[in-house]
């Protein structure tokens, strides 16, 4: 009977999948509708040979997107401006309809993908099903699906860290029920380690979800000695370090930082007296001497995170103030939608799944802060699981959100809009964690 049950919820939630499909695939307009911006051309450029390199402008997957499309000599028909108040409607610009459908048919595999397997390591049937539908409508509507028009990297980011996340949760309910390791688990790591390259790959402030990734799987390693048996666990976490370095090492040899730094030195730290007094003592030179851009390129990033570190007050309140605008986004600025019943009733859904208030960031501390002290009173493998899974998330939402937030002065909203994103999907993703701990049967609670 209980078979029969998990059966009818496992098809059900297929089904309910299927339709959200189908209505993702003809709620949007044409697949191939596109619309370049500012930076736009820079993924051009960075298509040409060689697409990898340390030291170029934009990095390996983006690189090699706009290098299979081949659109080195194709012309851009539709662009926005937001800053300047020239936003447009989008447009079937040749070649490029290649990159927008690709990224419209990578986008619905990845949440969709995402959604069953979350909805996989469930315990409760009416859990599992929320989670499909959820998880599945949160990648489905406009704050996440709008990105898969524009030529940018925005949404790379969002499929290749749905992709990665949804493996690496099957990964670690595998290594939890201690497994023996077949040739399924070796082809879903593989896919999993190629997930997260093409996702460090994507954007610098990427590669700081992997620092995290790799210092929550130490701690594992450190705190449960039957995961150090594992030799897969090993490979993969060693893997992720070296992957890290190359990306830390990218970042800096570029000098992709130079452009925000510049301008987080000319708007917020120039202009104040005391500020400049506190860098001189760091070795800043005079700004207007020669020796000012040879100091910057060599100490920039260094000198200004000691100043954050030194100034915590100064640090604290400068976010707690911005948290508001930094939170009031959830539609893409760089096109017009046709105002169809559809597209109606999909910003309806869409402001629920993400709202825009801060107060979601303080949600997610109690969320996460309640997951921690429960796992101390529940003895049961799934749930220390999904505890370091959280973990992981809301680490490297917090640390991308610092980094995307104090990294640049200009584009704050945009810059910190992954992780605005993954903090509201932890919200939907902790309370169906913990509405399926309260309701099973076999969790063992400490008195």
């Amino acid at each position: 009977m209980k078979v029969l049950k998990t059966y009818g919820v496992n098809l059900l939630a297929l089904a309910i999948l299927a339709g959200m499909i189908v209505f993702r695939l003809t709620s949007y307009g044409n697949l191939n509708l596109s619309v370049a911006n500012t930076d736009t051309g820079s993924y051009i450029k960075g298509g040409t040979t060689p697409i990898f390199s340390l030291t170029k402008s934009r990095l390996f997957t983006t690189n090699l997107l706009y290098y299979w499309a081949d659109v080195q000599d194709c012309e851009i028909q539709a662009i926005s401006y937001p800053a300047l108040r020239t936003e447009t409607y989008r447009a079937v610009q040749p070649c490029f309809d290649r990159i927008v459908f690709f990224q419209n048919v990578l986008s619905i595999i990845a949440w969709s993908t995402l959604a069953l397997l979350v909805s996989k390591n469930l315990s409760g049937g009416y859990e599992k099903l929320l989670a499909v539908s959820l998880i599945a409508a949160f990648g489905f509507t406009p704050s996440i699906a709008d990105w898969d028009s524009v030529l940018g990297s925005e949404s790379l980011t969002f499929s290749l860290f749905a992709i990665s996340a949804a493996l690496i949760i099957e990964i670690c309910f595998f290594i939890a029920a201690e497994a023996k390791i077949n040739k399924r688990s070796m082809l879903i790591s593989g896919l999993a380690m190629a997930a997260l390259i093409l996702w460090a790959f994507t954007r610098d402030a990427n590669i700081y979800t992997l620092v995290v990734l790799f210092a929550v799987s130490i701690l594992a390693i450190v705190v449960f000695p039957h995961i150090r048996k594992n030799k897969k666990l090993i490979f993969l976490v060693t893997a992720v370090f070296i992957v890290t370095v190359i990306g830390l090492q990218s970042a800096m040899l570029s000098m992709r930082w130079k452009t925000p730094m510049s301008n987080v030195f000319n708007d917020l730290i120039l202009p104040h007296p005391a500020r400049v007094e506190f860098m001189q003592t760091l070795g800043m030179p005079d700004p207007a001497s020669a020796e000012y851009s040879t100091w910057f390129s060599e100490n920039a990033p260094r000198a200004y995170a000691r100043f954050l570190l030194f100034h915590p007050g100064y640090t604290l309140t400068s976010f707690t103030s911005e948290l508001g605008g930094i939170f009031s986004e959830n539609i893409q600025p760089y096109f017009y939608s046709e105002k169809t019943p559809a597209r109606a009733a999909l910003i309806a859904v869409n402001d629920v799944l993400h709202p825009k208030t801060y107060l979601i960031f303080i949600l997610d501390i109690l969320l996460m802060i309640g997951l921690l002290f429960s796992l101390f009173r529940r003895k049961n493998k799934n749930f220390t699981t999904w505890v370091w899974l959280g973990t992981w998330l809301f680490l490297s939402a917090s640390l991308t959100l610092a980094v995307g937030f104090f990294a640049d002065s200009i584009g704050v909203t945009r810059h910190t809009m992954f992780a605005v994103e993954l903090f509201r999907l932890m919200t939907w993703l902790f309370l169906i964690i913990l509405f399926d701990q309260v309701n099973r049967k076999d969790a063992e609670v400490l008195a």
